[in-house]
C-alpha cells in the first residue's frame, strides 16, 4: 500500500517528492518503508509516538549525518551493491515536518547477522560454511570500518552482533542503526545513551560512556574473542576459589574477571569448551590489554586492523592446514580439532550418564530398601546407622520386610539422603532426556 506523499531532503539541498510503501518491519525507533524510484533506498520513519524534543534532536543529527558521510575503502568493481554502512544519505519530511531518512537498502538474503558466525551450525544453517579464515576476513574488515568512523569522530558504542550484518560470500560487514551512533566532531555533538551490558567497558558500567571510541575498542575486541571462540565470553569463566564470584555478567566485566589470558588468572578458569590457546600470541597479546589483564592501554580499532589484516590476507602464511584439512594459525593447534575432541569428549560422557540413569528406577527401590533396613553398602550410610539416638516408633508399616521394627534417627537422616539422591537422579535423567 502506499503511504501519502513525502519529501526527500538530498545533501546538496535538492528535494524531491516520493512515496513510501511499506514492508512489515519495524524496530525500537521507527518502521521501514521502501521508496517509490528507489530500488537500492529505504526509508527509516520515526514512530509517530516519538516526543517532539527527541525528533527534534534526530532532526539535527540526521541533517549532519547526511552531509558528513564516511569515505570507506573503495571496493572492487566485481563486488556489487554492498552496503557497509546503513548511513543516512537523505532526509525525509511529511510537509514541512521531519519524519525521518533514507539509507542504502541491505540486501537480506545476501547477509547474516553476525550473531550466526558464533555459532557454526547456525551459520551452516543460513548458508555459510565458516574457518578461522573466514572468520579473521570479518574481524579485519570489521575493524577498518570502526578505525574509518573513528577518523571521523563518530562511535558505534551499542556496538553488538545482532547489529552488525555479514555479507556470506564477499565477508564484508554491513553496520546498521547508524542514527544511534555517537558524533563528537568539532562542528556538531552527539551522544548515544543506548548500551548493551555484555558489550559495555568496564570503566562505564554505572557511569556515562565519555570515551567512546574506548567503548568500541572494548567491544569489538569482545566480538572477535567470541567469533574465534565459539561464541563464549571472555568474562565466562569457572570460579576456582573461594572467592564470591558474580553471577552477573555485567558484574565479572566490572571486575575485569577475564580468565583467558596468556598469564592464567589466580581465581578464574577457562570453561572446558574453550580455544583460546590455539590462538596466535599477539592476538592474544591485545586480548589481554583490551580487557585489562595487562598494561598498555586497550588497542583500538586501527590496531586490531593491523593486526588482523595479515591472518585475513591468504598470501601471508600466518594460516595453515592441519592434517584434517582444517584451516589453523600456523604453528599452533587446530582450534577446530580441539574443539571436536572437546565436545566428542562430552558427549562420550553424557552417553554413559544417560546409560547408568535408565536403571535409575529398579536401583532407586532396591537403594531405598537397603536404606531402611540398614543394610546399605555405602560407607556414608554405614556411618549413620552406627549412630544409636533415640528411637522414634512410626505407626504403619514403615519397614518394607518387618514392619515391627522401629525407624531410628539414624535410619531416617539416611532416608532423607537418599530421597534427595533419588530426586537429583530423576532431574538430571529428565534433563538429560
Amino acid at each position: 500500500m502506499f503511504s501519502p506523499t513525502y519529501k526527500l531532503v538530498w545533501p546538496d539541498g535538492k528535494t524531491e517528492k516520493t512515496q513510501l510503501v511499506s514492508i512489515g518491519k519495524s524496530g525500537g525507533a521507527g518502521e521501514i518503508f521502501d521508496i517509490a524510484n528507489h530500488p537500492y533506498l529505504v526509508a527509516k520513519i520515526y514512530h509517530a509516538e516519538t516526543k517532539p524534543d527527541q525528533l527534534k534532536q534526530y532532526a539535527q543529527k540526521i541533517h549532519w549525518m547526511v552531509r558528513n558521510k564516511p569515505e570507506l575503502p573503495t571496493l572492487p568493481e566485481s563486488i556489487q551493491h554492498v552496503v557497509q554502512l546503513a548511513w543516512p544519505v537523505a532526509e525525509v519530511y511529511k510537509g514541512s515536518f521531519f519524519v525521518g531518512f533514507a539509507m542504502e537498502k541491505i540486501d537480506f538474503e545476501r547477509t547474516i547477522e553476525l550473531d550466526y558466525l558464533l555459532t557454526r551450525r547456525q551459520a551452516e544453517q543460513a548458508g555459510i560454511s565458516v574457518d578461522f579464515g573466514k572468520l579473521m576476513a570479518v574481524a579485519y574488515n570489521l575493524s577498518s570500518i570502526i578505525n574509518t568512523l573513528h577518523n571521523k569522530k563518530i562511535a558505534i558504542v551499542d556496538l553488538k552482533p545482532m547489529n552488525i550484518k555479514v555479507y556470506k560470500n564477499e565477508l564484508l560487514v554491513s553496520i546498521l542503526d547508524c542514527d544511534g551512533f555517537c558524533i563528537y566532531a568539532d562542528d556538531f555533538q552527539s551522544d548515544a545513551p543506548q548500551v548493551t551490558p555484555e558489550y559495555l567497558a568496564p570503566e562505564f558500567h554505572n557511569n556515562v560512556v565519555n570515551r567512546p571510541h574506548n567503548q568500541d575498542a572494548f567491544a569489538l575486541a569482545t566480538i572477535i574473542f567470541r567469533l574465534l571462540n565459539y561464541g563464549i565470553h571472555p568474562f565466562v569463566g569457572i570460579s576456582d576459589t573461594k572467592m564470591k564470584y558474580p553471577t552477573e555478567l555485567a558484574n565479572r566485566i566490572q571486575h575485569t574477571l577475564y580468565a583467558y589470558g596468556i598469564q592464567p588468572h589466580a581465581g578464574i578458569r577457562p570453561v572446558p569448551a574453550s580455544v583460546h590457546e590455539t590462538f596466535p600470541d599477539d592476538i592474544r597479546a591485545l586480548f589481554d590489554r583490551a580487557f585489562g589483564w595487562v598494561p598498555g592501554g586497550r588497542p583500538g580499532a586501527y590496531e586490531w586492523a593491523m593486526v588482523t589484516a595479515q591472518y585475513a590476507n591468504k598470501s601471508s602464511g600466518q594460516m595453515d592446514v592441519c592434517v584434517n584439512g582444517h584451516i589453523k594459525f600456523a604453528e599452533k593447534s587446530c582450534p577446530t580439532c580441539m574443539r571436536d575432541q572437546i565436545l566428542h569428549h562430552h558427549h562420550r560422557n553424557k552417553s554413559r550418564l544417560r546409560a547408568k540413569l535408565k536403571t535409575v528406577p529398579q536401583r532407586t527401590i532396591r537403594h531405598v530398601h537397603k536404606t531402611i533396613n540398614r543394610t546399605h553398602a555405602n560407607p556414608f550410610q554405614a556411618a549413620l546407622a552406627q549412630y544409636q539416638g533415640p528411637t522414634i516408633n512410626y505407626s504403619g508399616n514403615i519397614n518394607l520386610n518387618n514392619p515391627n521394627v522401629p525407624l531410628t534417627t539414624a535410619t531416617a537422616n539416611a532416608l532423607a539422603t537418599e530421597i534427595l539422591w533419588v530426586i537429583g537422579l530423576l532431574i538430571s535423567y529428565w534433563w538429560l532426556k
